[in-house]
Protein backbone atom coordinates (compact mmCIF):
# COMPACT_ATOMS: atom_id res chain seq x y z
CA UNK A 1 0.00 0.00 0.00
CA UNK A 2 1.30 3.47 -0.84
CA UNK A 3 1.96 6.07 1.88
CA UNK A 4 0.35 4.01 4.64
CA UNK A 5 0.35 5.78 8.00
CA UNK A 6 -2.27 3.95 10.06
CA UNK A 7 -1.17 1.77 12.96
CA UNK A 8 -2.61 -1.72 13.09
CA UNK A 9 -6.28 -1.51 13.95
CA UNK A 10 -5.82 -4.24 16.50
CA UNK A 11 -4.40 -1.57 18.81
CA UNK A 12 -7.85 0.03 19.02
CA UNK A 13 -10.15 -2.71 20.22
CA UNK A 14 -8.83 -2.52 23.79
CA UNK A 15 -10.29 0.98 24.00
CA UNK A 16 -13.85 -0.24 23.30
CA UNK A 17 -16.66 0.77 25.66
CA UNK A 18 -18.90 -1.39 27.85
CA UNK A 19 -21.09 -4.26 26.68
CA UNK A 20 -20.91 -7.99 26.17
CA UNK A 21 -18.31 -7.80 23.39
CA UNK A 22 -15.93 -5.62 25.41
CA UNK A 23 -16.40 -7.87 28.42
CA UNK A 24 -15.20 -10.84 26.39
CA UNK A 25 -12.17 -8.84 25.26
CA UNK A 26 -11.38 -7.90 28.83
CA UNK A 27 -11.52 -11.58 29.79
CA UNK A 28 -9.10 -12.39 26.99
CA UNK A 29 -6.87 -9.59 28.18
CA UNK A 30 -6.79 -11.01 31.72
CA UNK A 31 -5.44 -14.24 30.30
CA UNK A 32 -2.49 -12.45 28.74
CA UNK A 33 0.87 -13.42 30.20
CA UNK A 34 2.47 -10.97 32.64
CA UNK A 35 6.20 -10.67 33.34
CA UNK A 36 7.69 -9.68 36.69
CA UNK A 37 11.34 -8.64 36.64
CA UNK A 38 13.13 -8.17 39.98
CA UNK A 39 16.18 -5.96 40.45
CA UNK A 40 17.99 -4.33 43.39
CA UNK A 41 18.23 -0.58 43.85
CA UNK A 42 21.25 1.28 45.25
CA UNK A 43 20.21 0.45 48.84
CA UNK A 44 19.92 -3.24 48.09
CA UNK A 45 16.13 -3.25 48.14
CA UNK A 46 14.27 -5.25 45.51
CA UNK A 47 12.37 -3.38 42.81
CA UNK A 48 9.76 -5.17 40.71
CA UNK A 49 8.87 -4.28 37.13
CA UNK A 50 5.59 -5.84 36.08
CA UNK A 51 4.45 -5.66 32.47
CA UNK A 52 2.44 -7.53 29.86
CA UNK A 53 2.35 -7.66 26.07
CA UNK A 54 -0.40 -5.07 26.15
CA UNK A 55 1.77 -2.73 28.22
CA UNK A 56 4.62 -2.97 25.73
CA UNK A 57 2.23 -2.53 22.81
CA UNK A 58 0.64 0.58 24.32
CA UNK A 59 4.07 2.03 25.04
CA UNK A 60 5.17 1.32 21.48
CA UNK A 61 2.12 2.92 19.87
CA UNK A 62 2.45 6.00 22.09
CA UNK A 63 6.12 6.40 21.18
CA UNK A 64 5.35 5.84 17.50
CA UNK A 65 2.62 8.47 17.58
CA UNK A 66 5.17 10.91 19.02
CA UNK A 67 7.64 10.05 16.20
CA UNK A 68 10.07 8.21 18.52
CA UNK A 69 10.45 5.35 16.08
CA UNK A 70 13.58 3.68 17.42
CA UNK A 71 12.21 3.57 20.98
CA UNK A 72 8.87 2.27 19.71
CA UNK A 73 10.58 -0.54 17.77
CA UNK A 74 12.49 -1.56 20.92
CA UNK A 75 9.14 -2.05 22.71
CA UNK A 76 7.62 -3.93 19.79
CA UNK A 77 10.63 -6.22 19.43
CA UNK A 78 10.68 -6.90 23.16
CA UNK A 79 7.02 -7.85 22.98
CA UNK A 80 7.66 -10.32 20.16
CA UNK A 81 10.64 -11.90 21.89
CA UNK A 82 9.06 -12.24 25.34
CA UNK A 83 5.41 -12.86 24.47
CA UNK A 84 5.60 -14.97 21.33
CA UNK A 85 2.10 -16.43 21.77
CA UNK A 86 0.40 -13.07 22.32
CA UNK A 87 -2.23 -11.70 19.97
CA UNK A 88 -0.19 -8.48 20.03
CA UNK A 89 2.69 -10.07 18.08
CA UNK A 90 1.13 -9.37 14.69
CA UNK A 91 0.22 -5.69 15.24
CA UNK A 92 3.57 -5.10 16.96
CA UNK A 93 5.51 -6.44 13.98
CA UNK A 94 3.32 -4.55 11.53
CA UNK A 95 3.63 -1.27 13.38
CA UNK A 96 7.39 -1.73 13.73
CA UNK A 97 7.68 -2.34 10.00
CA UNK A 98 5.58 0.71 9.24
CA UNK A 99 7.57 2.88 11.65
CA UNK A 100 10.90 1.80 10.17
CA UNK A 101 9.57 2.24 6.64
CA UNK A 102 8.55 5.82 7.35
CA UNK A 103 11.97 6.43 8.93
CA UNK A 104 13.69 5.24 5.74
CA UNK A 105 15.14 2.08 7.32
CA UNK A 106 13.76 -0.08 4.55
CA UNK A 107 15.72 -3.30 5.03
CA UNK A 108 14.82 -3.40 8.73
CA UNK A 109 11.23 -2.60 7.79
CA UNK A 110 11.11 -5.51 5.32
CA UNK A 111 12.54 -7.85 7.96
CA UNK A 112 9.66 -7.03 10.34
CA UNK A 113 6.97 -7.48 7.70
CA UNK A 114 8.49 -10.78 6.62
CA UNK A 115 8.69 -11.99 10.22
CA UNK A 116 5.01 -11.19 10.68
CA UNK A 117 4.18 -13.24 7.60
CA UNK A 118 6.29 -16.09 8.90
CA UNK A 119 5.05 -16.13 12.50
CA UNK A 120 1.37 -15.23 12.02
CA UNK A 121 0.51 -15.82 8.33
CA UNK A 122 -3.24 -15.88 9.05
CA UNK A 123 -3.23 -12.58 10.93
CA UNK A 124 -5.63 -9.79 9.88
CA UNK A 125 -2.46 -7.74 9.29
CA UNK A 126 -0.99 -10.24 6.82
CA UNK A 127 -2.57 -8.76 3.68
CA UNK A 128 -1.33 -5.26 4.46
CA UNK A 129 2.08 -6.58 5.50
CA UNK A 130 2.39 -8.36 2.15
CA UNK A 131 1.47 -5.17 0.29
CA UNK A 132 3.97 -3.15 2.28
CA UNK A 133 6.87 -5.58 2.01
CA UNK A 134 6.38 -5.94 -1.75
CA UNK A 135 6.70 -2.18 -2.10
CA UNK A 136 9.72 -2.02 0.19
CA UNK A 137 11.52 -4.82 -1.66
CA UNK A 138 10.85 -3.01 -4.94
CA UNK A 139 12.21 0.25 -3.53
CA UNK A 140 15.36 -1.57 -2.42
CA UNK A 141 15.70 -3.14 -5.89
CA UNK A 142 15.68 -6.60 -4.36
CA UNK A 143 14.07 -7.75 -7.57
CA UNK A 144 13.94 -11.54 -7.09
CA UNK A 145 12.35 -11.16 -3.66
CA UNK A 146 10.00 -8.45 -4.89
CA UNK A 147 8.78 -10.66 -7.74
CA UNK A 148 8.20 -13.62 -5.41
CA UNK A 149 6.36 -11.39 -2.94
CA UNK A 150 4.19 -9.89 -5.69
CA UNK A 151 3.25 -13.37 -6.89
CA UNK A 152 2.24 -14.40 -3.36
CA UNK A 153 0.25 -11.18 -3.01
CA UNK A 154 -1.60 -11.73 -6.29
CA UNK A 155 -2.52 -15.28 -5.28
CA UNK A 156 -4.75 -13.86 -2.54
CA UNK A 157 -8.47 -13.73 -3.24
CA UNK A 158 -9.28 -10.97 -0.75
CA UNK A 159 -7.57 -8.07 -2.52
CA UNK A 160 -9.48 -4.90 -3.34
CA UNK A 161 -9.09 -3.68 -6.93
CA UNK A 162 -6.58 -0.98 -5.98
CA UNK A 163 -4.51 -3.54 -4.07
CA UNK A 164 -4.52 -5.97 -6.97
CA UNK A 165 -3.44 -3.21 -9.36
CA UNK A 166 -0.62 -2.36 -6.94
CA UNK A 167 0.54 -5.97 -6.92
CA UNK A 168 0.41 -6.17 -10.71
CA UNK A 169 2.40 -2.95 -11.10
CA UNK A 170 4.98 -4.12 -8.55
CA UNK A 171 5.34 -7.39 -10.45
CA UNK A 172 5.99 -5.50 -13.68
CA UNK A 173 8.56 -3.31 -11.94
CA UNK A 174 10.38 -6.35 -10.53
CA UNK A 175 10.49 -8.05 -13.92
CA UNK A 176 11.88 -4.91 -15.50
CA UNK A 177 14.47 -4.60 -12.75
CA UNK A 178 15.54 -8.17 -13.54
CA UNK A 179 15.86 -7.12 -17.21
CA UNK A 180 13.19 -9.55 -18.35
CA UNK A 181 11.89 -6.98 -20.80
CA UNK A 182 9.30 -9.03 -22.68
CA UNK A 183 7.84 -10.44 -19.46
CA UNK A 184 7.82 -6.98 -17.92
CA UNK A 185 6.03 -5.55 -20.95
CA UNK A 186 3.32 -8.22 -20.74
CA UNK A 187 2.94 -7.70 -16.99
CA UNK A 188 2.62 -3.93 -17.46
CA UNK A 189 0.04 -4.38 -20.23
CA UNK A 190 -1.93 -6.79 -18.02
CA UNK A 191 -1.94 -4.24 -15.19
CA UNK A 192 -3.14 -1.47 -17.51
CA UNK A 193 -5.85 -3.72 -18.96
CA UNK A 194 -7.03 -4.55 -15.43
CA UNK A 195 -7.07 -0.84 -14.53
CA UNK A 196 -9.06 0.16 -17.60
CA UNK A 197 -11.68 -2.57 -17.25
CA UNK A 198 -12.71 -1.88 -13.63
CA UNK A 199 -16.35 -0.78 -13.33
CA UNK A 200 -18.65 0.43 -10.58
CA UNK A 201 -17.27 -0.09 -7.08
CA UNK A 202 -14.12 -1.68 -8.52
CA UNK A 203 -12.95 1.51 -10.24
CA UNK A 204 -9.45 2.44 -9.07
CA UNK A 205 -9.48 6.10 -8.08
CA UNK A 206 -5.76 6.59 -7.37
CA UNK A 207 -3.85 6.51 -10.66
CA UNK A 208 -0.40 6.09 -9.08
CA UNK A 209 0.02 2.39 -9.86
CA UNK A 210 -1.62 2.68 -13.27
CA UNK A 211 0.99 5.34 -14.07
CA UNK A 212 3.71 3.11 -12.61
CA UNK A 213 2.66 0.26 -14.91
CA UNK A 214 2.49 2.59 -17.91
CA UNK A 215 5.97 3.84 -17.08
CA UNK A 216 7.29 0.26 -17.02
CA UNK A 217 5.70 -0.33 -20.42
CA UNK A 218 7.52 2.71 -21.81
CA UNK A 219 10.78 1.58 -20.21
CA UNK A 220 10.58 -1.88 -21.77
CA UNK A 221 10.17 -0.35 -25.22
CA UNK A 222 13.12 1.94 -24.56
CA UNK A 223 15.19 -0.98 -23.30
CA UNK A 224 14.52 -3.01 -26.43
CA UNK A 225 15.56 -0.07 -28.60
CA UNK A 226 18.83 0.41 -26.72
CA UNK A 227 19.71 -3.23 -27.35
CA UNK A 228 20.01 -2.40 -31.07
CA UNK A 229 23.65 -1.36 -31.45
CA UNK A 230 24.66 0.48 -34.62
CA UNK A 231 26.87 -1.81 -36.75
CA UNK A 232 30.27 -0.86 -38.15
CA UNK A 233 29.21 -1.73 -41.72
CA UNK A 234 28.09 0.34 -44.68
CA UNK A 235 25.69 3.25 -44.34
CA UNK A 236 22.67 1.25 -45.57
CA UNK A 237 23.02 -1.33 -42.79
CA UNK A 238 23.33 1.42 -40.17
CA UNK A 239 20.21 3.11 -41.50
CA UNK A 240 18.22 -0.14 -41.27
CA UNK A 241 19.14 -0.53 -37.61
CA UNK A 242 18.36 3.12 -36.94
CA UNK A 243 14.94 2.69 -38.53
CA UNK A 244 14.09 -0.28 -36.30
CA UNK A 245 15.37 1.58 -33.30
CA UNK A 246 13.40 4.69 -34.21
CA UNK A 247 10.15 2.73 -34.39
CA UNK A 248 10.66 1.36 -30.87
CA UNK A 249 11.67 4.77 -29.57
CA UNK A 250 8.55 6.43 -30.95
CA UNK A 251 6.44 3.70 -29.35
CA UNK A 252 8.26 4.34 -26.07
CA UNK A 253 7.64 8.07 -26.42
CA UNK A 254 3.90 7.51 -26.89
CA UNK A 255 3.87 5.31 -23.77
CA UNK A 256 5.67 8.02 -21.79
CA UNK A 257 3.05 10.53 -22.97
CA UNK A 258 0.31 8.15 -21.81
CA UNK A 259 2.04 8.01 -18.42
CA UNK A 260 1.95 11.80 -18.20
CA UNK A 261 -1.75 11.84 -19.09
CA UNK A 262 -2.50 9.71 -16.01
CA UNK A 263 -1.61 12.88 -14.06
CA UNK A 264 0.32 11.36 -11.17
CA UNK A 265 2.97 13.99 -10.40
CA UNK A 266 5.83 11.58 -9.63
CA UNK A 267 5.46 9.38 -12.69
CA UNK A 268 4.63 12.34 -14.96
CA UNK A 269 7.91 14.00 -13.97
CA UNK A 270 9.81 10.74 -14.47
CA UNK A 271 8.25 10.24 -17.91
CA UNK A 272 8.96 13.82 -18.94
CA UNK A 273 12.57 13.43 -17.90
CA UNK A 274 12.87 10.20 -19.89
CA UNK A 275 11.44 11.69 -23.07
CA UNK A 276 14.18 14.32 -22.97
CA UNK A 277 16.87 11.80 -22.13
CA UNK A 278 15.85 9.66 -25.12
CA UNK A 279 16.92 12.40 -27.50
CA UNK A 280 20.22 13.04 -25.78
CA UNK A 281 20.97 9.32 -25.62
CA UNK A 282 20.21 8.85 -29.30
CA UNK A 283 22.50 11.78 -30.05
CA UNK A 284 25.25 10.13 -28.00
CA UNK A 285 24.81 6.75 -29.66
CA UNK A 286 24.74 8.17 -33.17
CA UNK A 287 27.78 10.40 -32.73
CA UNK A 288 29.70 7.52 -31.11
CA UNK A 289 28.71 5.00 -33.78
CA UNK A 290 31.48 3.51 -35.97
CA UNK A 291 32.15 5.47 -39.15
CA UNK A 292 31.00 3.28 -42.06
CA UNK A 293 33.77 2.37 -44.50
CA UNK A 294 34.07 4.47 -47.69
CA UNK A 295 32.72 3.02 -50.90
CA UNK A 296 36.23 3.00 -52.44
CA UNK A 297 39.81 2.74 -51.21
CA UNK A 298 41.32 6.01 -49.89
CA UNK A 299 44.78 7.16 -48.90
CA UNK A 300 45.42 7.73 -45.19
CA UNK A 301 45.03 11.49 -45.55
CA UNK A 302 41.84 11.16 -47.60
CA UNK A 303 40.46 8.62 -45.12
CA UNK A 304 41.07 11.00 -42.22
CA UNK A 305 39.31 13.79 -44.13
CA UNK A 306 36.42 11.44 -44.98
CA UNK A 307 35.96 10.58 -41.30
CA UNK A 308 36.11 14.24 -40.21
CA UNK A 309 33.55 15.25 -42.81
CA UNK A 310 31.29 12.32 -41.88
CA UNK A 311 31.37 13.30 -38.19
CA UNK A 312 30.72 16.96 -38.99
CA UNK A 313 27.76 16.17 -41.21
CA UNK A 314 26.39 13.70 -38.66
CA UNK A 315 26.73 16.26 -35.86
CA UNK A 316 24.79 18.80 -37.88
CA UNK A 317 22.06 16.26 -38.61
CA UNK A 318 21.60 15.05 -35.04
CA UNK A 319 21.93 18.38 -33.24
CA UNK A 320 18.11 18.82 -33.37
CA UNK A 321 17.87 15.79 -31.08
CA UNK A 322 19.54 17.80 -28.32
CA UNK A 323 17.18 20.70 -28.97
CA UNK A 324 14.25 18.30 -28.57
CA UNK A 325 15.75 17.11 -25.27
CA UNK A 326 15.97 20.69 -24.03
CA UNK A 327 12.38 21.36 -25.08
CA UNK A 328 10.97 18.37 -23.19
CA UNK A 329 13.03 18.99 -20.09
CA UNK A 330 11.79 22.59 -20.04
CA UNK A 331 8.20 21.33 -20.36
CA UNK A 332 8.82 18.83 -17.58
CA UNK A 333 10.05 21.53 -15.21
CA UNK A 334 7.00 23.67 -16.02
CA UNK A 335 4.75 20.69 -15.26
CA UNK A 336 6.51 20.08 -11.93
CA UNK A 337 6.18 23.73 -10.97
CA UNK A 338 2.46 23.66 -11.76
CA UNK A 339 1.82 20.62 -9.57
CA UNK A 340 3.94 21.93 -6.71
CA UNK A 341 5.00 18.35 -5.90
CA UNK A 342 8.61 17.83 -4.85
CA UNK A 343 10.26 15.02 -6.83
CA UNK A 344 13.83 13.90 -7.43
CA UNK A 345 13.06 13.86 -11.16
CA UNK A 346 12.90 17.66 -11.18
CA UNK A 347 16.47 17.84 -9.89
CA UNK A 348 17.67 15.31 -12.44
CA UNK A 349 15.89 17.25 -15.19
CA UNK A 350 17.55 20.52 -14.15
CA UNK A 351 20.97 18.87 -14.17
CA UNK A 352 20.44 17.31 -17.61
CA UNK A 353 19.02 20.55 -18.97
CA UNK A 354 22.20 22.37 -17.97
CA UNK A 355 24.32 19.67 -19.60
CA UNK A 356 22.32 19.76 -22.82
CA UNK A 357 22.65 23.54 -23.05
CA UNK A 358 26.39 23.23 -22.51
CA UNK A 359 26.42 20.55 -25.19
CA UNK A 360 24.93 22.90 -27.76
CA UNK A 361 27.43 25.56 -26.79
CA UNK A 362 30.47 23.28 -26.89
CA UNK A 363 29.55 20.66 -29.47
CA UNK A 364 30.88 17.97 -27.14
CA UNK A 365 28.52 15.53 -25.44
CA UNK A 366 29.18 15.44 -21.66
CA UNK A 367 29.22 12.21 -19.70
CA UNK A 368 25.84 11.39 -18.24
CA UNK A 369 24.10 8.77 -16.13
CA UNK A 370 22.05 6.60 -18.49
CA UNK A 371 20.63 4.43 -15.72
CA UNK A 372 18.49 4.94 -12.65
CA UNK A 373 16.24 3.26 -10.13
CA UNK A 374 12.90 1.78 -11.04
CA UNK A 375 10.69 2.18 -7.93
CA UNK A 376 11.85 5.52 -9.23
CA UNK A 377 12.84 4.93 -12.94
CA UNK A 378 15.66 4.31 -15.58
CA UNK A 379 16.90 5.85 -18.88
CA UNK A 380 16.15 5.97 -22.72
CA UNK A 381 16.24 7.52 -26.38
CA UNK A 382 13.89 8.49 -29.43
CA UNK A 383 13.93 10.41 -32.76
CA UNK A 384 11.24 12.96 -33.73
CA UNK A 385 8.27 13.94 -31.57
CA UNK A 386 4.80 12.84 -32.66
CA UNK A 387 2.88 14.67 -29.91
CA UNK A 388 3.36 17.03 -27.02
CA UNK A 389 2.71 16.11 -23.39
Amino acid sequence: MRNATTLSILSLFLLAGCGAASARRTTAHLLEETRIVASRDASGQYQFDTYSAEDLFRQGTALQADAHCSDAVVRYDRLVEQFGASRFVSPALYNAGLCLQQAGELDASAAHYLRLLELVPDSPDARHARLQVTGVLTSRERWDEALASADVLLSREDLASDERLEGMARRAQALFGMRHLEDAQRAAEDALSYYRTRRGEEVVADEYFAAAANYVLAETLRGRSEALALPSTEVTAQHEVLERRAQLLLAAQRAYFDTIRLTDAHWAAAAGYRIGSMYETLYADMTAAPVPPPSSALSDAALALYRDEYRAELRARVEPLVRHAIRYWELTLLMVERTGVSTEWAERTRAELDRARNLLASGVLPDRDRGGALGDPRGAPAPTPDAAP
